[in-house]
């Protein structure tokens, strides 16, 4: 701890919950700190001894008192009657305390107006202890005050901040704002108070929302900005807005499927009795009018599950052998197509997990699918099984050709697809049963480098013999 941070604990009982105008001095007079309401008081202006405050008659008192208290080694106290410098015929009362453990002298103004706040402790206590990041500026953009939150939302220390302009650290946390200090000040003054939410980066993997709201009081000529922390919030209406995409799909879905099934149902029957009497020509014909017959059965099916719950019954089974399996199934064409697949398992035991197993499959086969072909001759699949916390990790990644970042915000969304023909159902489905079986995924992709899902399930808590007992969802 420096040893100013040293004294102003020692003296905070006075300095910070006094809400008089206050100074520490030392004993020639030079001032040490002030507090805030000296700050708000003497509009902020940089005073270095205490002749510039109080007038030369007032001086004679300080002088005496200072003088005897550099002699004593024991506290001291008296009250003076002073004249401002900058308030003409302004007599108030400066209550003196010397303290010598410290050597310095605590100087407190008894300000007319200043105790017909009754709102002023309040105030100044919701600023110290205001869960959002806040700030006191003058009027020229100087930092006056902050509270403790500057270590959670900047990386910025106190001592670095106050003295600053707010120009500064909007900079760091709004880079895109070019908008001169000056005019954007003069707009809140206008206004009463203006609100902006800005993207910060604290870090490579932490992106962060901050809501922006910056305030003019008239009374004391400050400004005050506030930042809280929206990141939550935004994520949160980016999952509405996806629950409502697939909410409309499903009411889509729903809608047209009887009108659908209808003419599907029909074609399926001519083409079976034009079989009977084809050439071998037009069979090759109708097996291709078949294929494409469930491909939109398959479609159809893909729209309905993203609304409908599942029926069919669940059971703990284990995404170990389930994993092994659809690799062993996929592993033929990842041959011809000169791709590796390199699975690797980090297990304790075999943790069971409980929903679908065919549901996990569909989950499985989507993605190893897309991994592959997103792939060349040369590429590589892994595929990464391991446990921690209580969940099973499945990380499945590929060397492909990656997405943009507006391809990996939208990749989720039903009817987004990248791929030429591709339907824009199978990620979206992916999602959604995922997050049925109490599981998350996420996605990371680098343009040339490739595509990473993450995607985690909870492990089954019961014992043995009651995790394999089926039941109806």
């Amino acid at each position: 701890m420096s040893d100013f941070d040293k004294i102003r604990k020692s003296v905070s009982f006075l300095m910070d919950d006094n809400f008089r105008p206050s100074i520490i001095l030392h004993v020639n007079g030079d001032i040490y700190s002030e507090n805030v309401p000296f700050k708000m008081h003497f509009d902020s202006e940089k005073k270095k001894n205490i002749n510039e405050i109080i007038d030369p008659a007032s001086m004679h008192d300080w002088t005496r008192f200072s003088e005897r208290a550099g002699k004593s080694e024991h506290m001291m106290m008296e009250i003076i009657k002073i004249n401002l410098i900058e308030k003409v015929n302004s007599s108030v009362q400066m209550h003196l305390i010397y303290i010598p453990e410290i050597e310095k002298i605590i100087a407190m103004f008894d300000v007319p107006g200043m105790n017909k706040i009754p709102s002023l402790k309040t105030y100044y206590n919701a600023f110290k202890q205001s869960s959002n990041f806040m700030l006191l500026v003058d009027p020229h953009g100087e930092i006056i005050d902050v509270n403790e939150m500057h270590t959670v939302f900047i990386n910025q220390t106190r001592d670095e901040l106050i003295g600053q302009n707010i120009e500064t650290v909007m900079a760091v946390v709004n880079p895109d704002n070019c908008e001169p200090l000056q005019t954007y000040f003069e707009k809140v003054k206008d206004q009463g108070c203006i609100q902006s939410v800005t993207t910060y980066q604290r870090s490579p993997d932490d992106i962060r929302y901050y809501h922006i709201i910056t305030y003019y009081d008239s009374d004391t000529n400050m400004f005050i900005v506030q930042l809280s922390d929206a990141t939550e919030k935004e994520n949160l209406q980016v999952q509405l807005a996806h629950s409502g995409s697939l909410s409309a799909v499903g009411q889509i879905a729903a809608s047209i499927a009887h009108e659908i099934r209808n003419p599907i149902t029909t074609l399926k029957g001519f083409t079976q009795l034009l079989k009977v009497s084809a050439t071998e020509d037009s069979i090759r014909y109708i097996s291709v009018i078949e294929d494409e017959i469930e491909r939109m059965e398959s479609i159809l099916g893909e729209m309905l599950v993203l609304s409908k719950p599942s029926k069919k019954k669940k059971s703990a089974f284990s995404l170990e052998v389930l994993v092994g399996d659809m690799v062993s199934i996929l592993s033929p064409k990842a041959v011809m197509e000169g791709i590796e697949v390199i699975q690797q398992t980090e297990l304790n035991s075999n943790p069971l997990i409980f929903g679908d197993s065919d549901k996990i499959k569909q989950v499985l086969l989507n993605l190893f699918k897309n991994a592959l072909e997103s792939m060349q001759i040369g590429g590589k699949l892994f595929i990464h099984l391991s446990e921690a916390d209580g969940k099973l990790i499945l990380a499945i990644t590929d060397t492909g050709k990656g997405m943009t970042r507006h391809q990996v915000n939208q990749v989720f969304m039903p009817f987004f697809s990248s791929k030429p023909g591709g339907t824009g159902l199978g990620l979206p489905f992916v999602l959604k049963t995922v997050e049925d079986h109490g599981g998350t995924i996420a996605v990371e992709s680098q343009v040339g480098v490739g595509t990473k899902f993450i995607l985690n399930f909870p492990k089954v808590k019961e014992s043995p013999l009651k995790s394999q007992q089926s039941i109806v969802s």
